[in-house]
């Protein structure tokens, strides 16, 4: 794998040994181009974060902070590793936890999030239940938005708590759903 673009554009990542199934380099570049005016400066959460190609490729487009979250260890010190290799370090953080416990720690701690990424597993009820969890938070920023990475098979529900779903894109069998709070 590799960063699409940006400052660490054509760098190789690495990836966890084991079954994750990481975006597909197509459908991170159409995410990216989604969000081309959101990133830079930003402060971005990815959930589920596995490899951490997509808060890595934030950051190598301009986002100010990048939170990773993994529960799996392995996975997590992949990720420190990639953010020390492509030198981000200093403007991340990575939590191995289970995503409901970090995000109880945010809203705990204040932080907030201009975009936050969402990648569950496919067909995991996780992404329901984070979905759910951010709906009843005040973790995102005003104009902040939340994109839900699923199957095409799989629908998610048009709100969930004070989110709003606004777009949705699919490419291949992957689909970003993108919510809001609803104003």
């Amino acid at each position: 794998m590799r960063i699409i673009a940006g400052s660490a554009k054509g760098r190789r990542i690495k990836v966890p040994p084991g079954s994750l199934r990481p975006l597909s380099d197509q459908a991170r570049e159409a995410l990216f181009n989604i969000l081309a005016a959101k990133t830079p400066e930003s402060n971005f959460l990815d959930i589920f974060a596995g490899s951490g190609s997509v808060g890595l490729e934030a950051l190598s487009r301009g986002a100010k902070l990048a939170f990773f979250v993994e529960k799996d260890r392995r996975s997590a010190l992949v990720i420190r590793q990639n953010l020390a290799d492509l030198g981000f370090i200093d403007k991340a953080e990575t939590y191995s936890l289970e995503a409901k416990q970090a995000l109880k720690i945010f809203q705990k701690n204040g932080a907030k999030f201009d975009i936050i990424f969402i990648g569950a597993p496919y067909g995991s009820p996780e992404l329901s239940r984070s979905l759910a969890y951010l709906g009843g938070s005040d973790l995102l920023n005003p104009n902040g938005i939340i994109i839900a990475e699923h199957r095409f098979k799989s629908l998610l529900k048009d709100n969930f708590g004070t989110l709003v779903k606004f777009r949705e894109e699919r490419y291949g069998d992957t689909v970003f759903s993108f919510y809001k709070v609803e104003s």
